[in-house]
C-alpha cells in the first residue's frame, strides 16, 4: 500500500527522513492509542505475508526462511516476521547478530513469543565475526528466503563486527533477499551505504517510504513495498520541510483537460526563447515537445541565423527573430516583449548563443518579463551564480531547470557536491531563487522555495541522451501555458518526461532512444494517464 500524503503533498506519498518517521510514528500511536508494540505486530505480520507471496515455490519440503535479527526495533520486526512464517509452515531459523541479554523493549517481548514456538531454530551469531566462517554457511547455504532484519532506520555509524559478516554472509547466501523496512547499512536520509550494506531483492518499508530508499535510484533496495503499520500516518506537525514521492493517479488528475469548443487560442501559445547557428536542434525539440504536451500555440524566437534555419525544419512550429547578430543587441528586449504580449508562457535558454549582451539580456529577462518562465541551460548559465537576486525579484513564476552541473555553479559548489546532498542543493537553490527547481538526474527532485520536495520515480538511462533536457523544458512550459500552477507545471512535466523515456525504452531499447523520440512518447504517456481518469 502507498503512504498517505502529508503537508504540502499534494496528493502525493510522503518521503520521510528517519526523524520524520520515528516522529510520525509517536503521533499516529498517541493519536489512536494503539502501543508502539501492536504497530510492530502490524509491521512484522506485514513483513511475512509479503516475503510469502515473493518466496519461490517449492514442492516436497517446507519453505527455507531465514531471519537474521538485530537487537533494536528492526530486529523487533523480524521476530514477529519469524513467528508469523513458522505459524504458516515455514521451516524457520533465526540468527541473532547480538546476544539475547542486549535485546530490549518491544523487541524483547516480540523475541520471547517467538521462542515460546518449539519448531523455529533459533542460533547465536553474535560471535561470528568473519563472512566467510564455516557457521554462516551452514545456516544460510539452504535458504529459499532471506529476510535482513539487523539494522532500521537509526544506523548511526558504519557497519562493523558481526553485523558486517552477517551482511556479507547475506549478500552470499541463495535465496530470495527482502529487507525490513530499509537494507541494513544503507543510511535512512542520504541513501549512502554506511560501511556494508545488504543489496535486497525486495525491500518492505513500514508505514513510509524512507529518503534513503528513494534518492539514489542505484541503491541496494530492489522492488520497494510500503506496508501499512494499522495506524493512519500523516506529516508530524513541526518536523517539516517534506519530501513527496510522485504518484500516477495525482498526476493523472492534475494534467490539463480540453473541453468539446477548445481551440488552439485556449489551448495556451508559448514563446521558446531558443537556438542559434548550429544550435536549432534544442529549439525545435523544445517546440515539438510543447505541442506534443498540448500546448495549442507555441513560436521559437531565435537569432536571424536561427530563424533561418529553423525555417527549413519546421511544419507546425512557428519562428521569429529577436536579434540579427549572432548576439543579443538593443532591441532584443523590446522585440522579446512585444512577442510575449500575447502568450500566455515562456522558456528561455536552450541552444541560444553565449555572448555577453545575451547575458545581460537574460538576466533582464529573467527578472522583470511579466511571463511565466521557465529557464533551462545556457540561460541559467548566463544567469550565473551573482545574479541569482534577479530570480528571486521577478514578477512571474520562474521554473529553473538544472542539471547537476549548471546546479554547481549557481551556487558555486562543484558537481560532487552537488551530487552528494542532491536534496540539499535543490532546496538552496529553490530558497535563493523563489524558483520552483527541477534538478535534473535518475530520481529528478523538484523544490519549492520552502523546502517542500518532491521526487519523481523514473530512473532510466533512455534520457541520458543529448537533448532529453530540451523535451522536458518544451513539456513545462507547454503546462504553464495550458494553465498549471508552477509546482504542478514542473511536477507533471518531469512525470510525463521520466515516464515517455522509459516509453521509448519499451519500443527501441534504452541505449537506442534519442531526444527527437520522446515527444511522442510524451504525447501517448499524457493519453494513458488520461484513459486512467476516463477522460480524453
Amino acid at each position: 500500500m502507498n503512504a498517505p500524503a502529508g503537508e504540502g503533498g499534494r496528493g502525493h506519498s510522503l518521503v520521510l527522513s528517519a526523524a520524520q518517521m520515528r516522529a510520525a510514528d509517536q503521533a499516529a500511536s498517541a493519536a489512536t492509542g494503539l502501543p508502539s508494540l501492536l504497530l510492530m505486530e502490524n509491521a512484522g505480520r506485514g513483513l511475512a505475508e509479503l516475503a510469502l507471496r515473493e518466496a519461490p515455490r517449492v514442492a516436497g519440503r517446507r519453505l527455507r526462511a531465514r531471519v537474521v535479527c538485530g537487537a533494536g526495533a528492526n530486529g523487533g520486526d523480524g521476530f514477529v516476521a519469524a513467528r508469523h512464517l513458522a505459524l504458516a509452515g515455514a521451516d524457520v531459523r533465526v540468527l541473532l547478530t547480538a546476544p539475547r541479554g542486549k535485546l530490549t523493549g518491544d523487541a524483547a517481548t516480540m523475541f520471547l513469543a517467538l521462542a515460546a514456538l518449539p519448531q523455529v531454530s533459533i542460533v547465536d551469531s553474535s560471535p561470528w565475526t568473519d563472512p566467510a566462517a564455516v557457521m554462516w554457511r551452514d545456516q544460510l547455504d539452504d535458504a529459499d528466503l532471506v529476510i535482513d532484519a539487523v539494522f532500521g532506520i537509526g544506523l548511526r555509524a558504519d557497519v562493523s563486527g558481526t553485523p558486517a559478516a552477517a551482511i556479507s554472509a547475506m549478500n552470499a547466501a541463495p535465496g530470495i533477499k527482502v529487507a525490513a523496512d530499509i537494507p541494513s547499512g544503507l543510511d535512512a536520509d542520504s541513501g549512502q551505504v554506511r560501511g556494508r550494506a545488504f543489496r535486497a531483492d525486495l525491500t518492505a518499508t513500514m508505514g513510509a517510504r524512507k529518503l534513503g530508499l528513494v534518492l539514489d535510484a542505484d541503491a541496494g533496495v530492489g522492488r520497494l513495498a510500503v506496508l501499512g503499520l494499522g495506524a493512519a500516518l500523516a506529516a508530524p506537525a513541526g518536523h517539516g520541510p517534506f519530501a513527496h514521492w510522485l504518484e500516477e493517479p495525482v498526476i493523472a488528475a492534475a494534467l490539463p483537460r480540453r473541453g468539446a469548443t477548445s481551440h488552439k487560442g485556449t489551448a495556451g501559445h508559448v514563446l521558446i526563447v531558443a537556438g542559434s547557428a548550429g544550435k536549432t536542434g534544442a529549439a525545435v525539440l523544445s517546440g515539438r515537445a510543447a505541442l506534443r504536451a498540448g500546448a495549442g500555440l507555441a513560436t521559437l524566437a531565435s537569432t536571424a541565423a536561427g530563424q533561418t534555419a529553423l525555417d527549413a525544419k519546421l511544419i507546425e512550429l512557428m519562428s521569429a527573430t529577436y536579434t540579427d547578430g549572432d548576439d543579443a543587441d538593443a532591441g532584443s528586449v523590446g522585440r522579446l516583449t512585444a512577442l510575449g504580449t500575447r502568450m500566455k508562457a515562456g522558456a528561455l535558454g536552450p541552444g541560444i548563443p553565449t555572448g555577453p549582451s545575451m547575458a545581460a539580456l537574460v538576466r533582464q529577462l529573467a527578472g522583470s518579463w511579466l511571463l511565466p518562465l521557465v529557464i533551462d541551460a545556457d540561460g541559467l548559465n548566463l544567469i550565473g551564480p551573482d545574479h541569482l537576486g534577479v530570480l528571486a525579484a521577478a514578477p512571474a513564476p520562474r521554473i529553473l531547470t538544472p542539471h547537476p552541473g549548471e546546479a554547481a555553479r549557481l551556487l558555486g559548489k562543484t558537481i560532487g557536491d552537488v551530487q552528494q546532498d542532491r536534496l540539499g542543493a535543490a532546496r538552496r537553490l529553490a530558497k535563493l531563487t523563489g524558483a520552483v527547481v527541477v534538478l535534473k538526474g535518475a530520481r529528478t527532485l523538484i523544490a519549492e522555495p520552502d523546502g517542500t520536495v518532491f521526487i519523481n520515480p523514473a530512473a532510466t538511462s533512455a534520457l541520458a541522451t543529448a537533448g532529453s533536457g530540451d523535451v522536458l523544458t518544451g513539456v513545462i512550459t507547454a503546462l504553464l501555458g495550458q494553465g498549471l500552477e508552477p509546482i504542478d507545471a514542473a511536477t507533471v512535466g518531469v512525470f510525463v518526461h521520466g515516464a515517455a523515456g522509459e516509453e521509448a525504452a519499451r519500443r527501441l531499447g534504452g541505449s537506442g532512444v534519442i531526444a527527437g523520440d520522446l515527444p511522442e512518447a510524451v504525447a501517448t504517456v499524457i493519453a494513458r494517464l488520461r484513459a486512467l481518469l476516463g477522460a480524453r
